[in-house]
């Protein structure tokens, strides 16, 4: 996967990851990059520098399948390796889900992270037009789980202290059906 990145063999608005061995190429909705910049908007807000905060960036996972969620957020010593970072420098992910019920988002994401200890995972949902706040990871997933309606407010605070606050009003929603 990082040799097909490195050589630039990914069309232009597609994102490909590994899942149990098969290679999943999605393109992005425009509801996906417009959550996702507003989200790094809030970001940006709470001072968190850009160096600390990409999308569809490798992220490795140690003899596991590696991913590039649709956005993260690292801690001040993350080290770079070639075009990748480790889950162990992962403060948060953000996913938005390309498809309702996303088996991906909604069930391997949430074990993974959890089980490597990524203290927030948040999926904001077009199609269920929430975003769910997942924070206390365990061996399995994680401990604490809250639902938040689009039009409220998000916040948490990162290991660095940081605080996060995400104004959801703004986010898109998008039909089942709309294809």
């Amino acid at each position: 996967m990082s040799d097909l990145i490195e050589r630039g063999g990914i069309p232009e608005g597609f994102k490909v990851e590994v899942f149990d061995g098969r290679v999943i190429m999605t393109p992005q909705s425009p509801e996906q990059h417009w959550t996702v910049r507003d989200v790094e908007s809030a970001v940006s807000a709470a001072g968190i520098a850009r160096e600390r905060v990409f999308g569809d960036v490798l992220i490795t996972f140690p003899g596991e399948n590696d991913a590039a969620p649709d956005l993260t957020v690292v801690g001040f010593d993350a080290e770079r390796r070639k075009n990748s970072y480790s889950c162990l420098d992962v403060l948060a992910v953000v996913e938005v889900p390309s498809e309702p019920e996303d088996e991906k988002d909604y069930v391997r994401n949430v074990q993974k992270y959890g089980r490597f200890g990524i203290d927030f995972y948040l999926i904001a949902d077009p199609f269920k037009k929430t975003v769910t706040l997942m924070s206390e990871p365990h061996a399995s997933g994680y401990e604490r789980v809250v639902e938040i309606p689009y039009g409220q407010p998000v916040a948490f605070t990162l290991a660095t202290g940081e605080r996060v606050k995400i104004d959801t009003s703004t986010f898109p929603t998008r039909d089942v059906g709309q294809g």
